[in-house]
């Protein structure tokens, strides 16, 4: 894979603190844009992308409310294969709709939407009525200054208990492969420069972890990163997620996604697991055969964890050299 760019040396010490920017909802019409001024991007540089699957039931109001306050920004419905009216009910709302001639997935949705557009900022917005007018304003407001802005779910946003172990779960694995504590790993509230989000289309998937890809493979490549407080209400409808399903896939594409960008973040420690067993393993020889002796398991083990680590060696030459072509 390839499209990003390189990273430094200097950016590997990055602290947490430096790397994001939390940025406080204001009742003033500006918001600092890290650079000292107050500059607000404008809704006709903003193309707001709408994933739909069957969500007759809620888009509608949700289109309404985005025009009435946005009316200069380019409003992008795409009906992602729905069996329903989604797609009549959205464009007489107001919005341009592309319609996938059958369910190609939450992320193939947000690649077709992407292309789509021609505005400078793309925002991702849900189609089931969770997000407030209010949350996108201020997420707009944040982004100058910005590759990207996410807004982050509170504590009072509404979340289905039964999938807070699984994102629990998922949050702590992306902390460590990340090497830092992301605030909100897969909000669905999101707005990216257009152009930067175009070098890592190829990397995002047709499912629900585009929105995981894209906040990691920013977070890999050093982006700008702020982060906006949101609440998050009930959605309309019934959702279309299943954490058994999705949930293990997001954690093989982030680990995928580890590899990529910094490959020895993986390698060494499977080496290292690898090594412990080698060595739990020669204590039982000696133990068992009361002399120093390396049985064939020993060896094996030795050895595969050799490999590993040569290997994650050759991983992170070619990762690196990427980098350098792609700069």
């Amino acid at each position: 894979m390839s499209g990003f760019p390189r990273r430094t040396s200097r950016g590997r010490r990055r602290t947490w603190a430096t790397k994001f920017q939390w940025i406080l909802p204001k009742a003033s019409s500006g918001q600092s844009n890290g650079t000292g001024g107050t500059r607000i991007v404008k809704a006709d540089n903003v193309s707001i992308v709408i994933p739909a699957f069957n969500e007759a039931g809620a888009i509608g109001p949700v289109v309404e409310s985005l025009r009435a306050r946005l009316p200069e920004a380019e409003l992008i419905v795409v009906n992602d294969g729905s069996s329903d009216d989604t797609a009549a009910i959205a464009q007489a709302a107001g919005a341009m709709v592309i319609s996938h001639p059958k369910n190609r997935g939450y992320g193939a949705a947000l690649r077709t939407g992407t292309l789509q557009a021609s505005r400078a900022y793309v925002l991702f917005c849900d189609s089931d009525g969770q997000h407030s007018t209010d949350d996108v304003m201020r997420i707009i407001e944040a982004c100058d200054g910005h590759d990207m802005v996410v807004g982050v779910r509170g504590q009072d946003s509404h979340a289905p208990l039964a999938r807070r172990p699984g994102k629990r779960i998922l949050t702590i694995f992306a902390d460590y492969l990340a090497g830092e504590k992301i605030p909100d790993l897969n909000s669905g509230l999101r707005m990216i420069r257009r152009e930067v989000l175009l070098k890592y289309l190829h990397l995002m998937p047709s499912g629900f972890s585009f929105s995981t890809t894209s906040t990691f493979a920013m977070l890999k490549t050093n982006r700008h990163i702020a982060w906006i407080p949101i609440t998050v209400a009930a959605r309309v409808g019934q959702s279309t997620v299943r954490q058994w399903k999705h949930g293990p896939q997001t954690l093989l594409l982030l680990l995928r996604l580890t590899v990529l960008f910094e490959p020895l973040k993986v390698f060494l420690v499977a080496s290292g697991i690898l090594a412990c067993f080698t060595l739990a393993s020669f204590a039982i020889d000696v133990v068992v055969s009361g002399r120093f002796n390396l049985g064939d398991s020993t060896v094996l083990l030795g050895v595969a964890s050799l490999l590993v680590f040569l290997f994650g060696l050759l991983c992170d030459q070619v990762s690196a050299l990427r980098r350098e072509l792609h700069e």
